[in-house]
């Protein structure tokens, strides 16, 4: 009988290059608008970034922090699944 991992090390590095691959591609990949960025790091934009939004920010954020919760498990289930 012929194994396919002779060891766990050998599964190891299989499972270590494909991270490394996924990571390569996934650092090529651009997620956010150039002008998204910048406002993260543009304080002049953000009043709040010294302290908590007002609750009306806030109440603005949630969804939004919501959706990408959920797109985060969805993605995570989809690679799980793969």
């Amino acid at each position: 009988m012929v194994q396919v991992f002779p060891s766990t090390k050998a599964l190891e590095r299989l499972v270590g290059a494909v991270m490394c691959d996924q990571d390569e591609e996934w650092q090529a990949s651009r997620y956010f608008s150039e002008k998204k960025m910048s406002e993260l790091y543009d304080g002049r934009r953000r009043p709040e970034a010294e302290g908590r939004p007002s609750k009306e920010r806030a109440a603005e954020l949630r969804p939004i922090a919501r959706k990408a919760i959920d797109a985060s498990l969805e993605l995570a289930d989809e690679l799980e699944a793969a």
